[in-house]
């Protein structure tokens, strides 16, 4: 049975919690510019037992630590020439994983993003990756052996259309996270920090979310938003998908390049909000993003089963 036949059946699937936040809170190294997206390379045997722990929680998909590999992350830091032998890498630790340790059905996931080099945030678009770019790298993932593609933290059209593009065209199930923040005046709006995302106010979150999924998308849901806006995002996103959709919310905050870890939920609370997500919005994936961990993950299991 492949994940969609799973989720056509209509069941709750656990997703794993945050990687990159994993990799820090157990020791990993954070880079300036490719923040977790060295650490495979530096330390697999990290990356690979965190992947094993979130199994073992209960995750039945995984993600590769390959949100930070994009190619133009790595070429601004001058680690161009890893990108090919990276992304491969940190898809056979989840697949090592995977094999290792599981005693059911378990995905591997391949991250993608239009994520900018952590040290040169006010990059102009054409840095965040040319849809050529973004087809390699969704072909390196593919033939690594992923499951399944996420476009993670969709926040606008100029990053999410060439991303989309290229990852519609590789054959494997594409789905689409979208980030989302609240206004000052309660608006939902695409993902924001208090100064604005690459120095321009964010846009509406029910304007952006048709336009992206105009560009393809098997499954759609709300990933590395606040746990206290992830179901207001959800209910916008109802308005224009139909589909099974997926909630992935994130505890704490980020200072470049490190990750705080002021929990805005417990496992048991986050447990409970997820549950909420299930009920009340039709969620059919669930997980954690940055913030969370293997026991967030355990609670969702044993609350959702």
């Amino acid at each position: 049975m492949d994940i969609g036949e799973r989720l056509a059946q209509g069941t709750v699937v656990v997703m794993d919690g945050g990687t990159g936040t994993e990799i820090q809170r157990r020791g990993g190294r954070m880079d300036d510019a490719v923040w977790c997206g060295s650490a495979h390379m530096e330390d697999p045997d990290l990356v690979r037992g965190i992947h094993e722990d979130y199994i073992r929680a209960g995750a039945e998909i995984v993600i590769a630590n390959t949100f930070a590999t994009t190619k133009s992350v790595l070429d601004s830091a001058g680690r161009g020439g890893e990108f090919a032998d990276s992304n491969r890498r940190a898809v056979e630790l989840a697949v090592q994983a995977r094999d290792a340790t599981a005693h059911r059905p378990v995905w591997v996931a391949g991250s993608l993003s239009a994520m900018l080099p952590l040290d040169d945030l006010d990059a102009t678009d054409p840095r965040r990756g040319t849809e050529a770019a973004h087809r390699e790298q969704a072909e390196i993932l593919a033939a690594a052996g992923v499951d399944l593609l996420i476009a993670e933290m969709m926040l606008d059209l100029a990053g999410a259309a060439p991303l989309m593009r290229a990852a519609a065209g590789v054959g494997l199930p594409l789905w689409v996270g979208f980030s989302a923040s609240r206004a000052a005046d309660g608006r939902l709006t695409g993902f924001q920090t208090p100064g604005g995302y690459l120095g321009k106010p964010a846009g509406d979150f029910d304007a952006l979310v048709p336009q992206v999924l105009a560009l393809g998308g098997s499954l759609a849901g709300v990933m590395h938003s606040e746990v206290g806006v992830t179901g207001p995002a959800l209910e916008a996103l109802a308005r224009h998908w139909d589909g099974p959709t997926l909630a992935y919310a994130e505890t704490g905050y980020f200072t470049r390049p490190y990750w705080q870890f002021e929990e805005s939920a417990s496992p048991d609370e986050y447990a409970e909000a997820a549950a909420g997500w299930v009920a009340d919005h039709g969620a059919q994936v669930v997980g954690g993003c940055c913030g969370t961990g293997p026991d967030h993950v355990r609670a969702l299991a044993e609350r959702l089963a």
